[in-house]
């Protein structure tokens, strides 16, 4: 829309008019008029509004509608080869401009690399997606055109918000309450259909283990995903009362481990020799952990059994010097291990 065509605007805007000047007042034309008002119902139509001559607020509730709400767009083609499609009302997507954003539901985990044609244009390569698993089916995802490329910049799950990156990560809460969005890891049963983005995520990870084989042994593939029913279902890993370790990868300093495998604890070897002591020397030589353990009891002297009220040994008791129980522990605060999905 521009300023009409006209003689008698001053200086091409309108005018009322100054006398003085011999100026004349500009007449709006039927033309533009109608122009304007086309412009204007247009504007408030795009919101989703019905135009009515006796609301004067429409417009800007309309504008409030559009900038709201993201424009997602229909989804189709396969995993890897995506073509969208600006939603029913909107105009098509004729030419992209530097930073425009681009909104959609990702219909089934990728496979390989990515391009997306949009409205008819050419295909046009994912930079950042170079390998299987990274757009995971169910996410609501976003998309930036930068220098003639799309650049995935987010993945949400529409139903909780959640950043798709963040979804299977383990969380450590000081609270013992679940938000919106969130799980315990307790082991609990899911259903594939109502966490696609976990459910997919989880598919390409190494610690995802029959179920049966999970339930035989639940303690050694805690730290596992089970496969639940086979087909509508899974499980999630048992972290309640676990110390996580970080996984050695090649360290060498936790070699034969594999990710989430289950390792029991345990303590390095403590060995010590006692010889040549007899006599008042047993007592006066224990300390620490050892104690004389003496008994009047006889004992062989050369060629006869005698009484000896010295005879005894030494007994090794931890708990002389240490606090005992029966695991080893570090100091430690009882939180909550959960995650997003």
């Amino acid at each position: 829309m521009n300023y009409p065509d006209s003689n008698d605007l001053y200086q091409g805007k309108f005018t009322d008019g100054d006398p003085l000047n011999a100026i004349p007042a500009s007449i709006a034309s039927a033309e533009h008029m109608n122009a304007v008002y086309d412009e204007l119902i247009y504007a408030i139509r795009e919101g989703g509004i019905e135009e009515n001559t006796n609301v004067l607020s429409q417009l800007a509730l309309s504008l409030s509608h559009q900038k709201r709400a993201k424009n997602v767009c229909q989804t189709a083609g396969d995993a890897n080869r995506i073509v969208l499609t600006s939603p029913v009302g909107k105009q098509p997507i004729k030419v992209l401009k530097e930073y425009d954003e681009v909104h959609f539901h990702v219909a089934s985990t990728n496979t390989s690399t990515i391009t997306i044609t949009l409205d008819g244009l050419a295909p046009i390569p994912v930079s950042n997606v170079v390998t299987s698993n990274q757009l995971y089916q169910g996410a609501l995802a976003t998309l930036s055109y930068v220098k003639g490329q799309f650049w995935l910049i987010k993945q949400i799950n529409p139903l909780t918000g959640n950043e798709a990156k963040d979804i299977a990560k383990v969380i450590t809460d000081s609270l013992d309450t679940m938000d919106v969005g969130e799980v315990a890891l307790n082991g609990a049963t899911l259903k594939r259909d109502d966490h696609p983005i976990l459910w997919a995520k989880v598919q390409a990870t190494s610690n995802l283990m029959n179920q049966a084989s999970k339930n035989a042994d639940p303690q050694q593939y805690a730290g596992y995903y089970g496969t639940g029913d086979g087909e509508s279902t899974f499980t999630l890993p048992i972290l309640g009362g676990e110390f996580i370790r970080g996984y050695d990868n090649g360290r060498e300093v936790d070699g034969d481990r594999v990710f989430g495998s289950f390792q029991g604890d345990s303590i390095r070897n403590i060995k010590g020799e006692i010889g040549g002591l007899y006599g008042e020397l047993i007592s006066s030589s224990a300390s620490g952990a050892l104690a004389a353990s003496l008994s009047s009891s006889t004992k062989y002297t050369g060629m006869a059994w005698t009484n000896d009220p010295y005879h005894g040994g030494f007994v090794f008791d931890a708990s002389r010097v240490v606090p005992t129980a029966n695991e080893n522990r570090p100091r430690s605060i009882a939180y909550f291990f959960k995650t997003r999905v």
